[in-house]
Formats: structure tokens, sequence, C-alpha cells
């Protein structure tokens, strides 16, 4: 396959080559790999990243949508035993099926097109990593990492850190890619929480409750909550678990928007 053919196909799929060799070993210092690892990778693109997982940890399943980069990865990695590409869309694989029965660790520059989907996916699948380490789109980064009270501050926030640590580790230049994007990037460390904000029972509502909130950002959470609930249930819901019914959700913490979701819970039984 000719290299710009690649190229075209691989930035309609939302994604870029990582070039720059000393961003690739931050990537895997951040990740804190050692030889017993089992690591997933998203998007491996040519594969720049995969060569740096696979000389620190135990086994690599790098998972690929684009099967025009087979043979091109398939011949590049034909010596690297603890290396194995998936060429499926990563959204229609369950990730258990490469877990071996421990915890695995997922090291990755996200395709940014889907990148808030797979971190979605990420949280539903969390009981499987024991460190999540990827690249995002700048804006991306701000918005899963931003505390309460400013803009961008919103429900992927409140989803993420209810159930991880979530540090930027460091930002890296546009030069550092092939093609050069349109964007910012930074790459982020989610390390799963011991346990989630929210009780393991009202899981549900504190999704469906945290993205209901932030559905009219100029509302006040009454507001917003009012167009999904019923008026009396969200009265209810604020007044028990102490949440003034004048706040916006972006002034919520995430704790409190557990509360919430507990006090929803109690009152639909």
């Amino acid at each position: 396959m000719e290299r710009e053919e690649i190229f075209r196909q691989r930035k309609r799929l939302g994604q870029n080559f990582l070039n720059d060799p000393n961003i690739l070993r931050k990537i895997g210092a951040a990740a804190e790999l050692k030889q017993k690892d089992n690591v997933i990778e998203i998007g491996p693109g040519k594969g720049s990243l995969t060569k740096h997982l696979a000389l620190s940890a135990g086994k690599v399943t790098a998972i690929e949508k684009d099967t025009r980069l087979k043979t091109f990865l398939d011949a590049e990695f034909a010596e690297s035993a603890n290396t194995r590409f998936i060429y499926e869309d990563v959204l229609k694989v369950s990730l258990s099926r490469f877990s071996e029965g421990g915890k695995m660790k997922l090291v990755s520059n996200l395709p940014y097109n889907i990148s808030s989907q797979i971190l979605i996916k990420l949280l539903d699948e969390r009981e499987l990593f024991s460190k999540i380490v990827v690249m995002l789109q700048k804006e991306v980064a701000q918005r899963i990492s931003s505390p309460k009270g400013r803009k961008s501050y919103g429900s992927l926030s409140v989803l993420l850190q209810s159930c991880f640590s979530v540090k930027v580790a460091f930002k890296v230049p546009r030069r550092a890619f092939y093609p050069v994007p349109e964007v910012d990037s930074v790459v982020v460390v989610l390390d799963p929480l011991e346990k989630p904000v929210f009780l393991v029972s009202t899981e549900k509502i504190f999704r469906t409750v945290a993205r209901y909130a932030f559905s009219s950002r100029r509302k006040t959470i009454r507001n917003s909550l009012e167009n999904f609930f019923e008026r009396a249930t969200v009265k209810r819901a604020l007044l028990d678990s102490n949440i003034d019914e004048g706040r916006r959700a972006e002034s919520l913490s995430v704790e409190e928007f557990a509360r919430l979701a507990d006090s929803f819970h109690r009152t639909s039984q």
C-alpha cells in the first residue's frame, strides 16, 4: 500500500501517526510498564507506540479498525512474539476476551473522532484495567480532568471522575505527528478508584442524572432535570440530597451527583 494512501485513510478515521521517540518514551513511562503487564492498544496506526510497548510489556494486543494496514503491520511485527493485532472495530469488541483472567493496562493514542465513545466503553469495562494511559485531543482532556465550576466541566467529567483518578501527564506538540493535526494533544492517566463514588445499585441513575443535568447548561439543575423527570420527584430528590435547586449543574461536585443519584433511587422505590 502506498504510504500517502495509508495516511489519507488514517486521517479519515481520526488518527495521525505519532513519530516523536521522546513522546513515545514518555507515554510508556506514564504507564509504568512491567514485563508481566498485559497491554491493550487502540488504533496503533503504523505501530510506533506498539514497538515501545512491546519492549517493556509482556504482551501487547493492538486493535486496529483499518484492515488496509494489515499487510504493513503483520510484516512489520512478524518477529515480535509478544505482539498481536486484532483487525476489528474496538467499539464492537468486548475487551474482556483479552484479559486472560487478570488486570490489563490500556495505553493508546486514541482515534480522536471516537475518543469520547471509547472513554465511555472503558468506563463500562473499567474492572478489567489497573491503569489507562491515553492521548486525547486537548479539549477532551480538559473536559474529563476539569474540576467543577469551569465551562469544560460536564457530564463526561462527572462520569469519568466518578470511577477514575484523572491526571494530565503532559502536552504533546503538533509536530510530533504526521500528518500534522489541526488540534493540540494531551496525554492523560486514568487510575481506577478503589471504589466508584456512586453506589453500585445507583450507577444507572447516576449516569442518567449526570447527563440530564448538563442538557441545558444555562438552566438551574431543577429546571434541567424537570425536562426528564416529574417535578415532584426532582424537588424531593434535591431536598433529600441537600442540594439547592437554584444551582447549575457545573457547580455540583462528583460526590454531590452521587448523593443526588442516591436520592433519586430512594424516591423511586
